[in-house]
């Protein structure tokens, strides 16, 4: 047999029983050990990997029930699944089988067929539950090498090129038009490179919100400032209506992701020459406050259909900007999703060749 086929196990203090349940197992593509009590069982356990247990229950010196309980108590076997193979049918008896840990049972005699079809079902279901493990372990590892081994150099990259235009020191006009492309497309990847890591940890369930009680004008002041050099670059003015201090209750390092994400799509896909207002007004809803939030471009607008795919998963919604700018998709997403950890809402108006609005609701007080 191929060293790759599934493992059994087949425990029962009968020979008779053990000779059945092997006569009917042989056809399928199985490697199939067998043990007469609860302790030779333990020991194939403990000597080999299987990725299933036929166990009797009624055995002498150690049951199927304290079996099944030391399987599972071991972190090496725990995840080997555990069939009982028994004549007790009493509700009890079942109930005590699932507690110890038992996938599944079936009741002497059994039914060939039965039999077959819940071993190639339980086979199956760990075949994919180790496939999810692995992927699992291969995205951790992927996210890992992005977040250190990508994310630092990319990062270094656009922290010269940004400290050497800004020295002063003298270059020629095409040198200095280069740079500033290489500014931007470094910008550029270190932003995906940010929501991928940030997107990757939300559906992980690694990211968890932290509100507290916070003033949305700076942040609002802070990315401005991060978003000036890609704004000049294309002779975009970025305006903040007069605002005074104005207090939410949120995650500030989420809320300025979306502040951030939100500002660098209205200059990617706004003209040169073209114009960003953004404005904070109070709402009252269902007698709770919110703060909103509007960011409104007068750039290139979007399509009705399109615009019901920004915030939806199930849609990879990218476009190039006005400059040929590139974006991942995940930024919307993301941005869908911290606003929503935060108690608020998201949504954007937009009218192609108009310009577009996208605006958030962020609650005065913890709900």
């Amino acid at each position: 047999m191929k060293p790759n086929n599934p493992s059994v196990l087949i425990v029962d203090d009968m020979p008779k029983n053990i000779q059945l349940l092997g006569s009917i197992l042989k056809k399928e593509p199985l490697e199939i050990e067998f043990a007469t009590s609860g302790k030779e069982a333990l020991e194939w356990l403990d000597s080999k990997h299987f990725d299933l247990v036929l166990l009797d229950i009624m055995m002498p010196e150690m049951d199927g029930f304290e079996v099944c309980k030391r399987i599972k108590e071991k972190p090496e076997t725990a995840d080997v699944a555990v069939i009982f193979i028994t004549a007790k049918t009493d509700i009890q008896s079942v109930v005590l089988g699932f507690e110890a840990g038992a996938v599944d049972y079936l009741t002497k005699p059994f039914n060939k067929n039965e039999l077959i079809a819940r071993v190639r079902t339980h086979l199956t279901l760990q075949r994919q539950k180790k496939m999810l493990e692995e992927n699992s372990a291969l995205k951790d590892k992927v996210f890992s090498i992005i977040g250190h081994d990508l994310r630092n150099p990319v990062g270094n990259i656009k922290t010269y090129i940004d400290a050497f235009l800004i020295s002063g020191m003298e270059i020629g006009d095409d040198v200095k038009m280069l740079l500033k492309d290489i500014a931007n497309l470094s910008e550029q990847a270190f932003s995906l490179l940010e929501n991928l890591l940030l997107w990757a940890k939300n559906q992980s369930g690694r990211l968890s919100s932290k509100p507290e009680k916070a003033d949305i004008t700076e942040l609002i002041t802070n990315a401005i400032l991060l978003s000036q050099n890609q704004a000049s670059n294309k002779n975009i003015s970025i305006r903040n209506l007069p605002m005074n201090k104005t207090m939410a209750y949120f995650d500030p390092e989420q809320v300025a992701i979306v502040i951030r994400n939100l500002l660098w799509n209205a200059v990617k896909f706004t003209p040169n020459g073209g114009e960003i207002l953004i404005a904070i007004k109070s709402l009252d809803e269902n007698k709770k406050n919110f703060v909103r939030v509007d960011i409104t471009d007068n750039g290139v607008g979007i399509d009705p259909d399109d615009q019901k795919k920004l915030f939806d998963p199930r849609f990879h919604f990218t476009t190039y900007g006005t400059n040929n700018e590139k974006g991942s998709g995940l930024g919307l997403q993301l941005c869908k999703e911290f606003i929503e950890m935060n108690g608020g809402f998201i949504g954007v108006h937009s009218e192609p060749g108009k310009g577009s609005t996208f605006f958030f609701t962020l609650p005065v007080l913890p709900s």
